[in-house]
């Protein structure tokens, strides 16, 4: 286990290096393939028919796009430098330890883009007037520009001769930049790369023939490590996993068109911050995931019906991950006002389940029975969420309610006229 109180000088002093000789890290946890080929073998780490699907899977992450046109416009400015590890049985090649947006821009600003904009120009030149040929001749001017400009590259080597040194500080380095700092990682990420350190740990202890699973002073180790409190770290490992074994299990049976996005971990992260879901759940603090028949009911209520990437369109149970504190907050209504909001929705029995939005909206009438205006507000936003569909497809037993509503506001506003004159 590493020592974490140990003084390291995390980074040498700034290098020049050629572009060409920098390589994406396919061990990184936020874009690292199923199987990542770790540090040791440096064949594996610098292959390159690994670059092009870490390249996409950097892209579908990070917006490239926005600062692939900020360097084309402004012309590359290293204000925020590259950070590479040396390997030491490969001298002369670098992994990204930190840069990954800004390598995948350049790369495609330096080849793709360029090719594309050279042979435009070719084409403006026979076709088009002379300004246009002189903003394209800019562009070209601009790309070749940053070609020159970054064909060498200043660099940040990280102070680390062996991969032993390389895991001792990445933690600490990565950990102050992006779980504890302005340019924090999104949750997903941060947990992937916290479950990543705790599975390395676990390994170096059990080896790999070992389920993983949770100890205390192996959670403790990697809180040390990230500078999180202890709680804190084993709910991170715990979501990260359980939303990646769920993922696996159950991304066959979405809907068609629909798909897990890293968005969909804020379910478990709810799930574990909410004592009632998470006893509702069965998820206790030992758990790497959630137990099989729990697995089926989320599933069953958060995403079996389409979600269309809106809100108003999804009519899944929860409508979103944020349906999880609700469903807290109703229980802990529930246990001093004395009524059961939280228990329409029972995972022993969940095909009763009422959906939550309508759950929600008897739980808001229910606080707020008191205050005509609170009441009124719930009640005409709930009748303005109603669907056409909804609405043709029960008329015959919507249409009597609808009737006795409007002659009860009609009765109301009798009585406010009548009062006023």
């Amino acid at each position: 286990m590493p020592d974490n109180h140990m003084p390291i000088t995390e980074l040498q002093g700034a290098k020049t290096v050629p572009f060409d000789k920098i390589y994406l890290d396919p061990n990184n946890p936020r874009i690292a393939p199923e199987d990542p080929p770790g540090y040791t073998n440096p064949d594996a780490l610098f292959n390159d028919e690994l670059q092009a699907p870490l390249e996409a899977k950097v892209r579908s992450v990070y917006e490239v796009t926005n600062l692939e046109e900020s360097i084309l416009t402004h012309g590359w400015v290293p204000i925020d430098s590259i950070i590479v590890w040396e390997h030491p049985d490969r001298p002369g090649y670098y992994v990204v330890v930190e840069g990954n947006t800004r390598t995948v821009a350049l790369r495609a600003l330096r080849g793709e883009r360029l090719e594309r904009e050279r042979k435009k120009l070719e084409k403006v030149k026979k076709s088009r007037f002379g300004e246009e040929v002189k903003v394209q001749e800019e562009t070209v001017r601009r790309l070749e520009e940053i070609v020159e400009k970054t064909s060498m590259l200043r660099v940040f080597p990280v102070a680390a001769t062996t991969v032993e040194q390389l895991q001792a500080i990445l933690p600490r380095l990565l950990g102050v930049r992006h779980i504890s700092h302005a340019k924090e990682w999104k949750p997903f990420a941060t947990n992937l790369y916290i479950l990543s350190l705790y599975e390395d740990l676990f390994r170096k202890r059990h080896g790999t023939k070992t389920d993983l699973r949770l100890e205390d002073d192996l959670v403790k180790a990697v809180a040390a490590m990230v500078s999180l409190g202890d709680t804190k770290t084993r709910r991170n490992i715990q979501a990260a996993s359980a939303f990646s074994h769920f993922k696996r299990d159950f991304e066959h049976r979405l809907p068609e068109g629909d798909s897990f996005s890293d968005a969909d971990h804020y379910f478990f992260e709810l799930i574990l911050q909410n004592s009632y879901p998470k006893e509702q759940f069965g998820f206790t603090k030992d758990m790497l995931k959630l137990p099989s028949e729990s697995e089926e009911v989320l599933f069953q209520w958060a995403f079996a019906k389409p979600r269309n990437g809106k809100e108003d369109e999804n009519d899944n149970i929860f409508y979103k991950a944020e349906s999880i504190r609700s469903w807290h907050q109703m229980s802990r209504y529930d246990a001093t006002a004395g009524t059961s909001f939280a228990k329409q929705l029972d995972v022993e029995a969940p095909s009763e389940a009422q959906p939550i939005r309508k759950v929600e909206a008897e739980y808001s009438m229910h606080k707020t029975q008191r205050t005509p205006i609170d009441a009124l507000s719930a009640l005409l936003k709930a009748l303005q969420e109603l669907k056409v569909d909804t609405l043709v497809s029960q008329q015959e037993h919507l249409e009597p309610i609808l009737e006795k509503v409007a002659q009860v506001v009609t009765r109301y506003q009798k009585m406010m006229k009548a009062v006023a004159e």
